[in-house]
């Protein structure tokens, strides 16, 4: 070994940001040993090995034990190592679209409480709303204060192909059908607004929409739409669509479940100006 390329433990440890410590236990156990051990036992390292050690740490922080990375170093060709690069480079993919369904989990869930912190529950608008992505349940008819548990594990799997986290916001619809016999209880499906890469993409169509809030634990919307009802009968309204109920406030921000607040927007036919002169106008977000 060229003495100019002789690295003694302490130098190959700062040079690596790996501690002197961890390089001992490497070598004890066989992962990675010194280039050169003298007589009386120091350590030194090739600055070749910079190479090795750094690419042990990307492994490690794979996930990799240091077990799977002994065994794939021990046996190292370029052909399998192409191959092995290529598995981690699937499982950092399927990391990055993880963390980035988490990162729109969290975004979500700051503009809904964001957006109810000065909601008036005591006030309806109707409001022109864009087409949104969603990812759909199955489809059920089926009570609010009993939601079937295939129903929820049928959801949470498919939110789970899509990589979304446990907890990513999510609703339920009420079909017009359901709504035009003035019954808010029943729900066709679970609905979270998402782009999908492994289902169908379906949409929450655009247009006109009736908006209302109301304070009420999972379960228990149903009281609002009596109301919602009567308003639409009052102005004229025809409902064209479903409902959509959304939770903007609910255990991530709120301890009592009564105090939990929900949304809920309901498609209908575009109102005339004389419809809507009594009533706040705005564009969806």
């Amino acid at each position: 070994m060229n003495q100019t390329d002789r690295l003694s433990i302490s130098t190959f440890s700062k040079m690596s940001d790996v501690p002197r410590k961890t390089l001992i236990y490497y070598d004890h156990i066989g992962l990675f040993k010194p280039a050169f051990v003298a007589d009386n036992g120091y350590r030194y390292y090739h600055r070749n090995q910079l190479d090795t050690i750094g690419i042990i740490h990307v492994f490690k922080e794979f996930g990799m034990s240091l077990d799977e990375i002994r065994e794939h170093l021990s046996h190292r060709t370029p052909a399998s190592t192409l191959e092995f690069l290529r598995k981690q480079e699937e499982v950092i993919q399927l990391q990055i679209a993880k963390l980035e369904r988490i990162g729109q989990m969290i975004s979500m869930q700051a503009e809904n409480i964001e957006h109810s912190i000065h909601v008036n529950t005591s006030q309806m608008q109707v409001i022109r709303h864009s087409r949104v992505p969603v990812l759909l349940s199955c489809r059920v008819h089926a009570s609010k204060k009993q939601i079937l548990e295939d129903l929820w594990d049928d959801f949470q799997l498919r939110l789970q192909r899509e990589n979304a986290p446990i907890g990513y916001p999510n609703g339920v619809i009420v079909k017009k059908e359901d709504l035009r016999k003035k019954d808010g209880d029943m729900v066709s499906h679970m609905f979270s607004r998402i782009e999908t890469h492994f289902h169908e993409q379906e949409y929450m169509p655009e247009g006109f929409y009736l908006v209302s809030y109301t304070r009420a634990d999972y379960g228990d919307t149903d009281k609002i739409y009596p109301q919602i009802f009567d308003y639409m009968e009052k102005k004229q309204y025809v409902v064209i669509g479903d409902a959509y109920e959304e939770y903007l406030q609910d255990e991530v921000s709120l301890q009592n479940p009564e105090e939990y607040l929900v949304r809920i927007m309901v498609h209908i036919k575009e109102p005339s100006t004389d419809e809507i002169r009594d009533t706040d106008y705005m564009q969806g977000e």
